[in-house]
């Protein structure tokens, strides 16, 4: 049985810096961080307000320590655009886009080195 996505989580777990940030982060930060990535990078940055109204992932309370966790890690960073101080932006620093980059290299690998049957 060929499975990619065993095959890349085992990449994943192999490297230890992505390890380190793993067991930092608690599951919930690490969601909240995919979101935040992914919105990003469509060029469409989510605001603290958006962020908040995530129910998935539980209360705006639970969701505010979640940023804080992700701030104090340096995985991001709250910003104002343009003349609108009133409004921060959540922005992935450069050490999420190394975290990011871990992952994209081993998915990378898992394609190229398949288990074997």
């Amino acid at each position: 049985m060929q499975n990619t996505y065993l095959r890349y989580l085992q990449f994943v777990f192999s490297d230890a810096i992505h390890q380190r940030k793993q067991e930092a982060l608690s599951a919930t930060a690490i969601f909240l961080l995919n979101r935040i990535a992914v919105n990003e990078y469509e060029e469409n940055p989510m605001t603290v307000n958006q962020a908040m109204t995530i129910h998935a992932l539980g209360s705006p309370s639970n969701l505010h320590r979640k940023l804080d966790e992700l701030r104090e890690a340096e995985m991001i960073e709250v910003k104002s655009v343009g003349t609108n101080r009133r409004t921060k932006y959540l922005f992935i620093t450069q050490i999420a886009y190394d975290y990011f980059n871990i992952k994209s290299k081993a998915m990378v690998k898992a394609i190229e080195k398949p288990l074997k049957a």
